[in-house]
């Protein structure tokens, strides 16, 4: 974190709940909140948590030696024996949550907040790049949109703000209704219905109903941004809450897209319709799905008073950040960067978007997707139907999943990453889109490439 102080020591261990003891020498100003001790720096305020692999009570007096202002603990003994700023609390994601609680209550910004099942980071960060064309925007960082995560979100976001962008992410029944009445979002966002986390609600319809949940924090001066295709899952619950407004290629959306051409480079010029009139945008990416999460974007920012231009400005500035799509060069290897995540929609777009590149020497390597319980048959079916149709890309599809599938004339399969390598290692340059489920760790091939250039270069 940057720009100026969060809270002071006093504010927080006053806003925060459960606490047992304290021992504070300095009112010090808290620059930052981390759960990482290797991320505190001058001013942080460490929030030590007992994980699975390691008890972060155990670095509390490290973080104080790094410049820790405060250190929030759950371990007496610790407690007792080190210095510092420190305060004890009966758990340090309540004591971390009610922080948050008590910053959002002094915001006075418009809060945003994202949800879907694909699409939630990319269109987070659209939204941000736009709204900042016009006020200062805080943006949750990467994709922490669980319950901690947004909670040490909104501990760090700064109330000069003039809006503030949130995530929300779910892989149980009633994680985005919490998370939204703990945000209390004026304006909220559902990207598409998909296949991500399907097995655990059951079908599309249970799944929806936990996404639509956001408006449960919602006041009737909200507005819920839904996805045209999602407009089935929309009833009475939505409808008599906030102010529905739809996105999408169905000419009664709010924002509609228009015209959509793929450049000579391979990015996009498109038109969204809005109120009636055209607006012409310029994208500087490959994937159309990324045109889709635009619309979303345009419409939250001309609904917020930005004007055209700036809106235009937004979309135009707008970059994927690491493993989310972004595209970089290693010698003579172009590489999209799409190793973050890989539901069933995106990694379809992506295989489509790959295609229609105007370019030769496409390679597509494909790990398994995660989050698909009980549909894993009939989705990895179809990636690999798909796969066989287009017929300009080499396709590696890499893990035990695919083992099953015959390799063809442009299919390759094989069970481990380090087989996928040697393949990768063998093409010598051209495009390479990698994609996989977080828990595939696809951005080993970025950090070989990243080492072949390096050693080359010398």
């Amino acid at each position: 974190m940057s720009g100026g102080a969060v809270m002071h020591v006093t504010q927080a261990i006053n806003a925060m709940g459960g606490v047992l003891r304290s021992a504070i020498s300095a009112d010090t100003e808290i620059a930052d909140f981390v759960i990482d001790s290797r991320k505190v720096s001058a001013g942080s305020c460490f929030v030590a948590f007992r994980g699975e692999n390691t008890d972060g009570n155990l670095y509390a007096q490290q973080a104080v030696d790094s410049g820790a202002a405060l250190v929030i603990l759950e371990d007496e003994e610790t407690f007792n024996k080190m210095s510092g700023n420190r305060v004890l609390v009966k758990s340090s994601l309540e004591a971390l949550k009610t922080i948050g609680s008590y910053n959002l209550s002094k915001f006075k910004g418009i809060k945003v907040a994202v949800t879907g099942s694909v699409g939630k980071t990319t269109t987070k960060e659209l939204i941000s790049c736009v709204l900042g064309a016009k006020k200062k925007v805080y943006t949750a960082y990467g994709n922490y949109n669980n319950e901690l995560g947004v909670a040490i979100c909104a501990a760090n976001m700064k109330n000069r703000s003039g809006f503030a962008v949130f995530e929300m992410g779910t892989n149980s029944t009633g994680e985005i209704s919490a998370l939204s009445r703990y945000i209390k979002p004026d304006v909220a966002v559902v990207t598409l219905i998909g296949h991500a986390h399907i097995g655990r609600f059951g079908s599309l319809e249970g799944l929806a109903a936990e996404k639509l949940s956001i408006v449960d924090g919602m006041s009737a001066e909200g507005t819920l941004w839904v996805h045209d295709s999602c407009r089935r899952f929309i009833g009475e619950r939505e409808l008599s809450r906030v102010n529905v407004r739809y996105f999408g290629t169905d000419m009664a959306s709010h924002v509609i897209m228009g015209d959509m051409n793929r450049t000579v480079n391979g990015d996009f010029y498109f038109t969204a319709v809005m109120r009636n009139t055209p607006y012409c945008f310029k994208l500087n990416h490959i994937y159309s799905h990324f045109v889709q999460n635009s619309l979303a974007a345009i419409g939250i920012g001309m609904s917020c008073g930005l004007s055209y231009t700036e809106v235009m400005k937004g979309i135009r500035h707008f970059q994927p950040e690491n493993g989310r799509g972004r595209i970089t060069d290693y010698g003579t290897y172009r590489v999209i960067d799409d190793t973050y995540n890989a539901g069933f929609e995106s990694v379809m777009s992506a295989m489509n978007n790959l295609a229609e590149i105007p370019a030769s020497g496409k390679t597509a390597v494909l790990g398994e997707m995660g989050e698909i319980e009980g549909y894993e048959e009939m989705l990895y079916h179809k990636l690999v139907k798909r796969a066989k149709e287009l017929k300009d890309i080499n396709f590696i599809f890499v893990g035990k999943s695919f083992l099953k599938f015959e390799a063809g004339e442009n299919i390759t399969v094989v069970a481990e990453k380090e087989d996928a390598m040697k393949k990768v290692a063998a093409v010598d340059g051209g495009i390479f889109l990698f994609k996989a489920s977080r828990a595939r760790r696809f951005e080993d091939f970025i950090k070989y490439l990243q080492k072949e250039k390096e050693q080359r270069a010398v």
